[in-house]
């Protein structure tokens, strides 16, 4: 399947690597900047490199589009790609409000197109596991689920992240993690939430404690940041022991903590990126509009929840 690519940062890079130890076919590349376009394409042998997005959108040998511009163009570019008929995959967070998002799935729906939100987490094969486990009632009753992630970072890095033009801030970044992950876990309806935070002086988010509360009883907590070191790790708590994930976001392993430990290891046949990847190829060679695994309703329900918890901060982007 012939792959392009839009959008040539960290994590095409990433992907780009990804493709190629699958022997994937990297077809094309593009970036607003010509030389950008053509080192990335000699660092990742694509067979051709735009220097504009449409030229790659209307190429008619590419398949399959991986978006991974910034947040903010993540709707348009999508939709884009839809309208010159390609299939998709856009990095997270998909869009940033659910309506967009809904836009973008009826239309694939409607065009005979495949499109998924690229939050590689949901896909890695540990949680496949972990959910069987869970389902036989291994710690017995989920009480409380506990997430955190943060990371500092230099001051033009830090910027580019805060930046309310491309949909920036910690919550959109690295909070959509931590927030699938509770999701995954919690699977049920979400009754309400409060929180704490602190937003910067572009608007946008540095630090946050979200308090969320399920149908089921389960509580949770998820701690999230941008300028401050924060260990990436989630505890599951039942009534009959603890799961502990040392790293939830790129998960190889977990632990079940009761009268004794025993380990769970996932090691990664790449990086992390394949699972996504392999559950996109399927999808469209059998005629999916969505992916299975982390379907429609599930990254509707995430914009939705994204947007309402910066809503509640009034943290409105400035295109908004």
């Amino acid at each position: 399947m012939n792959f392009g690519i839009i959008g040539l940062g960290n994590i095409a890079n990433k992907f780009a690597k990804t493709l190629n130890e699958m022997n994937e076919k990297l077809y094309a590349v593009a970036s607003r900047d010509i030389n950008k376009a053509k080192e990335f394409k000699e660092k990742y042998n694509s067979l051709k490199y735009y220097g504009s997005y449409n030229e790659l959108l209307n190429d008619p040998n590419i398949q399959i589009v991986y978006i991974a511009t910034p947040n903010n163009m993540h709707y348009i570019n999508s939709l884009e790609a839809l309208k010159c008929g390609k299939n998709v995959i856009c990095e997270k967070p998909f869009t940033p409000n659910p309506n967009e998002a809904i836009e973008l799935y009826q239309y694939a729906r409607a065009h005979n197109l495949f499109i998924m939100e690229a939050l590689w987490i949901e896909f890695l094969p540990l949680y496949k596991k972990l959910d069987e486990l869970l389902n036989n009632n291994i710690i017995g009753d989920i009480k409380d689920i506990n997430v955190s992630y943060g990371f500092d970072t230099n001051d033009i890095r830090k910027k580019r992240k805060f930046d309310s033009n491309l949909a920036g801030g910690a919550l959109l970044d690295i909070g959509i993690y931590n927030l699938a992950f509770i999701d995954m876990i919690a699977k049920s309806e979400l009754l309400g939430f409060n929180s704490k935070y602190e937003l910067n002086e572009y608007n946008t988010d540095n630090y946050s404690e979200i308090y969320l509360d399920y149908s089921n009883g389960i509580k949770a907590k998820c701690i999230t940041s941008i300028g401050k070191e924060i260990k990436r790790e989630a505890y599951i708590n039942g009534t009959l022991g603890t799961i502990y994930i040392p790293d939830f976001q790129q998960a190889t392993s977990f632990t079940i903590i009761k009268e004794d430990r025993k380990t769970y290891e996932f090691p990664f046949e790449i990086n992390g990126f394949e699972y996504q990847i392999r559950e996109a190829i399927y999808c469209i060679k059998n005629g999916y509009s969505e992916a299975i695994t982390y379907n429609s309703s599930k990254s509707i329900n995430l914009m939705k929840l994204l947007y309402d918890i910066r809503m509640s901060w009034n943290m409105k982007f400035s295109f908004e």
